[in-house]
């Protein structure tokens, strides 16, 4: 028995398994946009932000699903995906983390007229917007990212250093990760400004993810920003107007950077661990 944990203990450093993944993630966003521009470019909006998002997600988790297995040599339990009866909590937590401040964030601007806010499109269009955005956001960027990031990076991270070294360790590859892709698409431009947009979102949610101990809190914060943020500034499947528009995307999506932590800490009623490393162990090691 020792002998077979000895083998099932000889993986690559961890240095190599982030790396591999983080570059086998880039890979897969890249290919994806290659696809969408030649394969099925022909296709309406909506058609090609569908087919993005089934290729995306699917190929993040036999992405994930292969380095569990093949790299790690570590149980898919581990990442603490949980199943639905465990996983509403952290996720509702997760989404009001973000929906909290942000509310505060947006009445506070309104109530001060620094911004306003008018919905065009009819009451259905507008709820139509947000069903399709709830489904499309889930499956094109909140739960792949998550996984990716909250779970498998942040995951192997911890299990090697504190959790709060692992947040900033995660952040630091998820800055790198979208930042690369902007500039391959909008050049270089853009580098400092999304590489402190996505320092901070990673940095916030990362908190998230030591707090509650779950990768669904990350995701219901991943999608609760991303449908808000899609509706209000999109101007894809629903038309709003916006006055003072960089003056309500300061208070609101400042407000919900800083304050979804606290925000998770009151919703959750377990003491978290910032400090002590916490081993991934391997089936035959338990």
């Amino acid at each position: 028995m020792g002998q077979v944990a000895t083998v099932q203990s000889r993986r690559p450093h961890l240095v190599w398994r982030l790396s591999a993944v983080t570059a086998l993630a880039l890979l897969v966003w890249l290919g994806r946009g290659w696809m969408s521009d030649h394969l099925y470019d022909g296709l309406s909006p909506l058609g090609r932000h569908t087919v993005n998002a089934v290729v995306t997600c699917l190929l993040t988790v036999v992405l994930v699903l292969a380095a569990r297995r093949y790299l790690d040599r570590r149980p898919w339990s581990g990442l603490r995906l949980t199943g639905p009866r465990a996983a509403w909590w952290p996720f509702t937590v997760g989404a009001l983390s973000w929906l909290v401040p942000a509310a505060a964030g947006t009445a506070l601007c309104l109530a001060l007229g620094w911004s306003g806010i008018d919905v065009r499109s009819s009451p259905g269009e507008a709820v139509g917007a947000v069903a399709l955005l709830l489904v499309l956001v889930l499956v094109f960027e909140a739960f792949p990212e998550e996984l990716l990031f909250r779970g498998y990076l942040h995951r192997n991270l911890s299990a090697s250093v504190a959790p709060w070294l692992a947040v900033l360790g995660q952040a630091l590859l998820f800055t790198l990760f979208g930042t690369t892709l902007w500039v391959v698409s909008s050049g270089w431009d853009v580098l400092v400004e999304r590489s402190v947009i996505f320092f901070g979102m990673a940095v916030s949610i990362g908190c998230l993810r030591v707090i509650t101990g779950n990768v669904w809190a990350c995701v219901g914060y991943h999608l609760a920003f991303q449908v808000v943020a899609q509706f209000l500034l999109g101007g894809r499947y629903a038309e709003v107007d916006i006055t003072g528009e960089g003056a309500l995307t300061l208070a609101t999506f400042a407000a919900a950077l800083t304050a979804a932590p606290a925000v998770a800490a009151l919703l959750t009623r377990s003491s978290e661990n910032w400090r002590t490393p916490e081993p991934d162990e391997s089936p035959s090691s338990v």
